[in-house]
């Protein structure tokens, strides 16, 4: 029997899951296998998914969740994730462009490391400053907010 804070892995729509609390009905992105995620070029990042019965809320874009996706281009991020782990999106050379969701409270230092061709990152109008102090410094400067 599984403890409450341990995690278990799911596979549903093309991406991975961790259940990160079965009594909280919580769960994280994780990373994909090598062969689906080489040729990822876009994800869409469901709010919720069910699981045997259960509907799990997505918080959380894990550690190295998108890391080598070297394709990846588009990613569609909901309201629901508040936190990008390390490396969440660690060397996806073709991603121009990212728009994050106002409820982003954490972001680690190298979510974005070596994504040598991210030009913009979009974030909803008012939260600009709020967002840029959870960059790094060297990202600051990419941060615009999306037009009404």
């Amino acid at each position: 029997m599984c403890a409450p804070l341990c995690a278990s892995s799911v596979n549903k729509d093309n991406l991975a899951y961790n259940i990160i609390s079965p009594r909280y009905h919580v769960a994280e992105v994780t990373f994909l296998p090598q062969e689906e995620s080489v040729n990822l070029q876009k994800a869409i990042i469901p709010s919720y998914f069910w699981n045997k019965g259960r509907r799990y809320k997505v918080t959380v874009i894990g550690n190295s969740a998108f890391g080598g996706c070297w394709k990846l281009h588009h990613v569609t991020i909901p309201q629901t994730v508040t936190t990008l782990g390390r490396g969440a999106f660690a060397w996806c050379i073709s991603m121009e462009e990212i728009e994050l969701p106002e409820t982003i409270c954490v972001i680690a230092d190298d979510a974005f490391s070596s994504c040598a061709n991210l030009k913009v990152i979009r974030v909803p109008v008012g939260h600009k400053e709020r967002i840029q102090e959870l960059l790094p410094k060297e990202l600051r400067y990419l941060v615009k907010e999306k037009a009404k």
